[in-house]
């Protein structure tokens, strides 16, 4: 079996997700990554948070959480809440629930991408490196 590196360049992100098991398999697969920092929030009301220090360049979002759920914190995020810096910030809905439903309130809300759990390594990377070159192409 060929080992894959996954390289972000030094990029870091957030982690919000109310499962501990999630959490785990999260930490576990990024401190796999080369370069690649981040940070973890139980729930939107506490990334809302976290947030509010600079840094950040990419979410991943899960949308069925207490307190704030991924749908809220996401369009607080979008409206400004954060400040400007974040209201751009690529964001990853990673989620059970993979109906249409679910998809089309993620776009309206401004989610960018939407993965199920579990996620597989390759995919997340591909997409992630997907947002990072759609975001430097209209920076450009």
């Amino acid at each position: 079996m060929e080992n894959k590196i996954f390289d972000l360049g030094g990029k870091r992100l957030l982690i919000v997700d109310d499962d501990p098991v999630i959490r785990l398999i999260m930490k576990a697969t990024f401190k796999a990554w080369q370069n690649t920092g981040f940070d973890m929030a139980v729930n939107g009301a506490a990334a809302l948070e976290q947030l509010k220090t600079p840094g950040y360049d990419l979410i991943l979002m899960d949308l069925q959480m207490p307190v704030l759920d991924g749908y809220e914190t996401t369009h607080a995020i979008r409206s400004g809440h954060c400040g400007s810096e974040y209201q751009k910030i690529p964001i990853i809905a990673i989620t059970a629930d993979l109906s249409e439903i679910a998809r089309a309130k993620c776009l309206r809300v401004g989610i960018d991408e939407f993965l199920s759990k579990p996620v597989d390594g390759s995919t997340l990377y591909a997409t992630i490196q997907y947002l990072f070159h759609i975001r430097r192409s209209k920076a450009g």
